[in-house]
């Protein structure tokens, strides 16, 4: 459908399909959309060469019309071969789940580096390029921006690529025309149901990087202590399982239960002990998953120690404020089941009370709200309720949706999450632990539909500046 020969002779300086970013040389493609005569035509205006739509042409636009029976195949061709085919030259590592994906992108990174490696990372923190970054727009790029990365990794001489892979890319055939040489499967717990309706679909997505992006003879690494984990293993051929349960089925286990205290985790695997600096059980999950790909992959021992050694993860149960015997986790937390993990790790830590200030955000899964006020209400023993990111919902009824599943009086509710950090540290007292969840890394708050800054981190430096 598109060739070499020619985008060469319409004289194609690059690809866009969004007709608000559309600049003079780009080939647009339209996707078939309601409004694709109006996109088409907006995208000409700014300089497009011609459009790619499965749609007919208006007659005025015949000249620049190239008609396909596949936009999406059109776009993947022009794409490789416009951007050199990067995903041919680059080994390519995915991460997928529910929660976890994030830090463990981050030690796979740092296990290859490690290794010598150079490498580029894309995820939900940031996008990477050897020791170049910057703060990444969605977990997973759409695929034009992804070709774009690839071929930029590629350029700056990276040989490995690691990427948290969502559900949403998979779905939509974000990652199309990447083949993994190795895949992993963190867990899966309820999110993103306003998007794919029910669990069974939201597996069935994130299912098609093991059985539709990897290669033959590519490498899954499995968490079967995730009752989805076990399901996925089951289908495929000779998957690497890891339990920290010690299920008898898992090939990497461990030797004994694994030491969690507040500066980090010590763990046997094999007779051969572990360390990192990372904190909670959750942690242990990832880090044991990790280790079952860096053994599949060949890594060495001392450059598993050292990236171990080195590794923290931005917003992931983040120590922000440590003295007195106070402590102030900032993570990312925004599920069920991430909020009781961080939760209950904290609890297990914790030798005073435990706080927490949390909310959740607007235009999403909303059937997650009350679970998530009952698990804060059960495991702590005092919570602020507060504001995520509303977006275009209503803040106050955000809150009303969590108070559902709240039955005590051990909350109190301060919409405005500046205030709701500030009166929840001014509570603390030695022995006390505090954990504000929901937004970890982030340095904004998107109300309505504009990002203002804000950043927890920075709000409880300033809230405990004279304890």
């Amino acid at each position: 459908m598109i060739s070499q020969v020619l985008m060469k002779n319409l004289g194609v300086k690059g690809l866009c399909d969004d007709s608000r970013l559309v600049k003079s040389g780009d080939l647009f493609f339209s996707m078939s959309v309601k409004d694709y005569e109006t996109f088409a035509r907006n995208a000409i205006a700014k300089g497009a060469v011609a459009i790619v739509s499965e749609n007919t042409a208006p007659i005025d636009l015949t000249s620049k019309w190239i008609q396909v029976s596949d936009v999406k195949k059109a776009r993947l061709e022009a794409a490789k071969i416009f951007y050199n085919n990067p995903f041919d030259q680059l080994i390519c590592h995915g991460v997928t789940g529910t929660n976890g994906k994030t830090t463990t992108a981050f030690l796979m990174n740092a296990l290859l580096e490690a290794e010598g490696y150079k490498t580029a990372l894309l995820g939900t923190i940031q996008n990477k390029i050897g020791n170049q970054s910057v703060q990444a727009k969605l977990t997973t790029p759409g695929l034009l921006e992804l070709f774009q990365f690839g071929a930029k990794a590629v350029e700056e001489g990276a040989t490995h690529l690691v990427m948290e892979v969502s559900s949403h890319a998979l779905h939509q055939g974000r990652v199309d025309g990447i083949s993994y040489t190795s895949a992993l499967f963190t867990n899966l717990t309820q999110d993103h149901l306003d998007y794919h309706g029910n669990m069974d679909e939201y597996f069935a997505a994130k299912k098609l990087l093991f059985t539709h992006y990897l290669k033959a003879d590519g490498k899954a690494i499995i968490n079967i202590d995730c009752p989805y984990g076990k399901m996925l293993a089951q289908g495929l051929t000779a998957p690497v399982t890891v339990s920290r349960k010690g299920l008898e089925k898992a090939q990497i286990k461990l030797d004994q239960p694994m030491e969690i205290t507040e500066n980090g985790i010590r763990f046997s695997i094999a007779k051969e002990i572990y360390q990192s600096k990372l904190c909670g059980s959750f942690n242990g999950d990832n880090l044991l998953l990790i280790l079952g790909w860096a053994m599949s992959m060949g890594i060495s021992k001392t450059a598993i120690d050292n990236a171990l050694e080195e590794v923290r993860v931005p917003g992931r149960f983040e120590h922000v404020y440590n003295k007195n015997g106070i402590h102030v986790i900032v993570d990312y937390a925004h599920t069920p089941d991430a909020v009781s993990r961080v939760l209950e790790t904290a609890k297990s830590l914790c030798t005073g009370r435990l706080s927490c200030v949390f909310g959740c955000g607007g235009d999403r899964d909303k059937t997650k709200r009350p679970l998530m006020g009952a698990i804060a209400e059960n495991i702590c023993d005092r919570c602020w309720l507060t504001s995520d990111n509303p977006r275009t919902e209503n803040p106050t009824q955000i809150i009303n949706d969590v108070l559902k599943g709240m039955k005590s009086d051990k909350f109190e509710v301060v919409e405005n999450r500046r205030q709701a950090i500030e009166n929840a540290c001014a509570a603390l007292e030695s022995g006390d632990w505090l954990l504000i969840l929901g937004k970890g890394h982030e340095d904004y708050q998107i109300v309505g539909k504009t990002k203002y800054h804000f950043d927890d981190r920075e709000e409880v430096l300033r809230a405990m500046k004279d304890v």
